[in-house]
C-alpha cells in the first residue's frame, strides 16, 4: 500500500488535492489501483495536523520504524572485533589446547593468565599478524575478557612456557586429535620452509642460506613440519638457516617415529635445498621423498622425461599432469597451459630482440648478457640463433 494524491482544477484555476491510501491489484492480468481509504483534502489535513497524528498512530504497529526510532538514540563510543574470536575460541576448545596448557601450568604459580596470552598470540597470527609489541596493542581491539589484564612482557614469558612444553603439547594434541578425528598416521609428510627476518637473530640459528622468500640478503631459520596426509600438523623443528644436510632431518624423523606411532615418512622439499648427494642419502636411509625439479636444469629430465609420450590428466582448472617412470624414479610432469602461453610469448619477444641486436652489432651487442648467449650458435665470425635450443625450451 502507498499514498496517492489526486488533483482537481477549479473553474477559477485553483487546484484541490485529495489524499488516498491505495494498493496495487491486478484486474484481468493488468495492474490497477484500488482505493483502501479516503483521508480528505490535503490542505485541511495539514492545517489540522491530522497527517502527523495518523503517522504517529500507525508507527506504533510498524516494527521497522520502531527500530529506526530507537537507533536514533544510539551512539557508538567504541567497537571491538568479536565474531572471529568466537569461531577460533571454539576451535581452540575443541582441539583441547586450553585444557592441555592449563594442566601444564596449573602448579607454576604465574601471576598472569598464561593460556590467555598464548591464545591471544595464536589469534593474532590468524587475524592480523604482527610483532609481540603489536599484539599487546591489538588485544585492545578484540572482545575477549581474558585479554584485559595482559601486557607486553606477559607474551614474552608465555613464549618461554610454550617452548618449554613443546613436545608434551605436540604429543597431547596428537592423541587428542586421533581420538576426535580418527586421523590416519600410516603416512606422514615432512616438509621444510624458511623464515627470514630483520636483524641479527638468535645465535646459532640465524644464518644465510637458500631462501624460499627470495631474500638471500636476510638471515633466516629453517622450519620443518611433520603432517598427516590430511594436512594436520604433528610436530615441528627449527634448524639453522643454512641447513640443507639431510642427516639432521633424518635424526628428527627417527625421533618422530619414536614419539608417535607413525608409518611411512616422505620428505618434501624444493630442489634448491636438497643436493643430489642428500637425495642419495635419503634413499640409503630408506626414506621416500618428493622434490621439485627444474626441468631444464637436470639433463636426464630434459633428455629422457620430457621426450616420453603420454597423455596429460587434468587435475585442476589450470593444471595437467602426466606420470613418467625412469630408472626407478617417478616423475610427475606438470603443465600449466596459461603459464606455457606466457612463456611462449616472452620467448618470442626475446628472440625478436636478439635478432635486432645481432643485425645491428653482431655478437658484441649480446656479449654482456650471459643468459641470452645460450640461445646462440657461434662459429668463428658467424653468429646465429640456435633453433634447437629454442625447441627444447618450448617443450
Amino acid at each position: 500500500m502507498y499514498v496517492r494524491v489526486k488533483r482537481f482544477r477549479n473553474k477559477d484555476g485553483s487546484v484541490r488535492e485529495y489524499l488516498y491510501i491505495v494498493k496495487g491489484v491486478r484486474v484481468d492480468g493488468r495492474p490497477r489501483q484500488k482505493v483502501v481509504a479516503y483521508l480528505g483534502r490535503l490542505d485541511e489535513l495539514q492545517r489540522e495536523g491530522a497527517i502527523d497524528s495518523l503517522v504517529e498512530g500507525l508507527a506504533r504497529y510498524a516494527r521497522r520504524a520502531q527500530v529506526m526510532d530507537v537507533a536514533r538514540d544510539l551512539f557508538v563510543h567504541a567497537a571491538r572485533e568479536y565474531g572471529p574470536v568466537l569461531v577460533f575460541k571454539r576451535l581452540w576448545e575443541e582441539l583441547g589446547l586450553g585444557e592441555l596448557l592449563s594442566g601444564y601450568v596449573a602448579e607454576r604459580g604465574f601471576e598472569f593468565d598464561v593460556v590467555a596470552a598464548i591464545f591471544a598470540m595464536v589469534l593474532n597470527r590468524l587475524l592480523s599478524p604482527c610483532s609481540k609489541l603489536g599484539v599487546s596493542r591489538w588485544v585492545q581491539e578484540v572482545e575477549e575478557p581474558s585479554f584485559a589484564s595482559l601486557s607486553l612482557h606477559h607474551f614474552y614469558r608465555a613464549l618461554d612456557v610454550l617452548w618449554e612444553y613443546k613436545e608434551p603439547l605436540e604429543e597431547g594434541l596428537f592423541w587428542r586429535r586421533r581420538e576426535l578425528f580418527s586421523q590416519e598416521v600410516d603416512l606422514v609428510f615432512f616438509d621444510t620452509t624458511t623464515v627470514s627476518f630483520q636483524g641479527e637473530g638468535p645465535e646459532g640459528l640465524a644464518e644465510y642460506g637458500y631462501s624460499r622468500d627470495r631474500r638471500p640478503d636476510l638471515k633466516q631459520i629453517v622450519v620443518a613440519v611433520a603432517m598427516t596426509r590430511g594436512g594436520m600438523p604433528i610436530a615441528h623443528e627449527v634448524f639453522p638457516g643454512a641447513t640443507s644436510d639431510v642427516k639432521g632431518f633424518a635424526q628428527v624423523i627417527s625421533s618422530l617415529k619414536a614419539r608417535f606411532p607413525i608409518g611411512r615418512v616422505i620428505v618434501v622439499s624444493d630442489r634448491g635445498t636438497v643436493s643430489g648427494e642428500n637425495l642419495r642419502l635419503l634413499s640409503s636411509l630408506g626414506l621416500s621423498y618428493i622434490v621439485g625439479v627444474r626441468m631444464r636444469r637436470v639433463r636426464e629430465v630434459e633428455r629422457e622425461i620430457l621426450s616420453r609420450p603420454g597423455r596429460y590428466r587434468k587435475v585442476t582448472e589450470d593444471m595437467k599432469v602426466k606420470e613418467v617412470c625412469y630408472q626407478g624414479k617417478r616423475y610427475i610432469v606438470c603443465l600449466n597451459e596459461e603459464e606455457a602461453e606466457r612463456d611462449r610469448k616472452a620467448r618470442e619477444e626475446m628472440v625478436e630482440r636478439m635478432r635486432e641486436k645481432l643485425s645491428r652489432g653482431g655478437l658484441k651487442a649480446l656479449v654482456g648478457n650471459r643468459g641470452l648467449r645460450k640461445y646462440l650458435r657461434i662459429s668463428g665470425e658467424k653468429v646465429e640463433i640456435d633453433e634447437e635450443v629454442l625447441k627444447r625450451e618450448a617443450r
